[in-house]
């Protein structure tokens, strides 16, 4: 028993020393700032989508305050775009829709490398089309997607939508219906069931 009592502390030591046994460098003040921001960001995000009474625009609105003021403080930490994005998303579903386009264009313009930067050209344009129902710009903004992503995932939906523009639902619905029907023809002719 004592030789287990001795061996257990070597053991661990020897573990230590072989993983470099070095403590992981303080972070600097900058760096803990902006990891207590991403905790409190966190939180926030946690209550305000996990709250069962349902939607709460006061906590949404806090909730894009913060995003806003994590990405002004830490505006070349990774998170910052991520945080302009979803402070956009938090937008639309405020009914803000100006805002959250705004949140993209601040996107485009400041992070334009950033690995979601096709998604923000789609959403920022079916923003337009859906919300905002401005025809124009949005065919330009659906081709601006098609442009600078032709081979993206989303270069086939936005041009759809371009055909789609300036329709009425009752049309929109007709072109799917019209879309599915040639589509089930074809498959019959081909014996795909």
């Amino acid at each position: 028993m004592k030789a287990l009592r001795i061996a257990i502390p070597v053991l661990l030591l020897t573990l230590i020393t072989a993983c470099g046994g070095e403590k992981a460098p303080e972070p600097t003040p900058d760096q803990a700032h902006a990891i207590e921001g991403a905790r409190r960001i966190r939180t926030m995000e946690d209550s305000l989508f996990h709250d069962s009474a349902g939607f709460d625009p006061r906590g949404a609105h806090a909730l894009v305050d913060v995003y806003l003021a994590y990405a002004k403080a830490h505006p070349l930490d990774s998170l910052a775009p991520e945080f302009v994005f979803r402070a956009a998303n938090v937008k639309r579903s405020l009914r803000d829709p100006k805002g959250s386009v705004a949140l993209y264009d601040r996107i485009i313009r400041d992070y334009g490398g950033w690995a979601k930067l096709e998604d923000v050209y789609y959403l920022k344009a079916f923003i337009i089309d859906t919300d905002l129902q401005q025809t124009g710009e949005a065919e330009k903004a659906y081709r601006e997607v098609i442009g600078r992503f032709p081979n993206g995932k989303f270069a086939a939906d936005a041009q759809r939508m371009i055909g789609l523009l300036g329709l009425t639902d009752e049309q929109v619905l007709e072109r799917f219906k019209q879309i599915q029907d040639s589509t089930e023809a074809a498959n019959a002719k081909a014996g795909v069931k």
